[in-house]
């Protein structure tokens, strides 16, 4: 019989450990599900419902200590191949994917080379760089809603530009099953080193990624760079001055430096331009 003791856990978790900005208070209570069928009996068992969080690379944590339970999917890393169709559950990285992917073969993803994202968090907000995105490889998202486990087909998940339906309903992604087309694991191999080689100009160091969503007709780092705002500081938070859409924890921000950064910038661009720039991060 399932107990949630069997499940590994971290407590307190600490959101400044493990996301990649570097920032954020602790929860009470972090819990590590090994597979599907652990977190759905997790999620059965918990009196509360807790917070779902994939690789923390596009959220922006809260400062203060919160009593709340967190769920990290990071140890649910199963890959099942059918045919041309591969299923990945919701904690496997971007990288083993793209490993996975190359040796079978199987090509589709390679965009994804270098974004450090779990295969939940890309499905929840529909992620991909140079146009191409998760949606436009995915057959069925798997969720838990309600006791059930569902697969949504990719017709009923809503997905538009770094949206979903999954922003709007409390359904928990368990994983996606996505296809590709066959092809040499070299030329995959070399598909993969050129999308890396296109992002290894991005900032280093503690960041979200990119912060902003693009507006239609613009990049958001053209506005923020037109605004004349790479370099602008708010503490230990820092516009890049390599790419003005991110913003760099490099002298220990807090998440309120970061947030009053983000606003700053919201208000320069519309002063500017007057186009209001919409987050593409989460915050928690």
């Amino acid at each position: 019989m399932f107990v949630i003791e069997d499940i590994p856990t971290e407590k307190p978790f600490d959101y400044a450990k493990h996301s990649t900005i570097g920032c954020g208070g602790k929860a009470r209570q972090g819990y590590y599900p090994r597979s599907e069928i652990e977190l759905c009996a997790l999620l059965q068992q918990l009196p509360e419902r807790p917070l779902i969080l994939g690789n923390l690379s596009n959220v922006l944590p809260p400062d203060a200590d919160m009593n709340n339970a967190v769920v990290c999917t990071k140890k649910m890393t199963a890959i099942r191949r059918d045919g041309d169709s591969v299923y990945a559950e919701a904690g496997v990285t971007s990288g083993r994917l793209l490993q996975y992917l190359t040796q079978a073969g199987l090509s589709g993803l390679e965009f994804l080379a270098g974004i450090p994202c779990t295969v939940g968090g890309i499905l929840y907000m529909n992620g991909g760089a140079g146009g191409q995105y998760i949606a436009d490889r995915t057959v069925s998202v798997r969720i838990y809603r309600d006791g059930q486990v569902i697969d949504i087909p990719i017709s009923d998940c809503a997905y538009a530009y770094k949206q979903s339906i999954f922003m709007q309903t409390n359904d928990v992604i368990l994983g996606g099953k996505f296809r590709f087309t066959p092809k040499n694991p070299n030329m995959v191999k070399a598909e993969i080193q050129r999308w890396l080689l296109k992002r290894a100009h991005l900032p280093q160091g503690k960041s979200m990624g990119c912060v902003f969503k693009n507006p239609q007709g613009y990049t958001a780092g053209q506005l923020i760079d037109g605004a004349g705002l790479k370099g602008l500081r708010v503490g230990g938070a820092l516009v890049s001055n390599q790419h003005a859409n991110f913003i760099i924890n490099d002298q220990d921000a807090t998440a309120e430096d970061i947030r009053t950064l983000i606003t700053q910038i919201k208000e320069r661009v519309w002063q500017t331009y007057a186009v209001r720039l919409e987050e593409e991060i989460r915050y928690l």
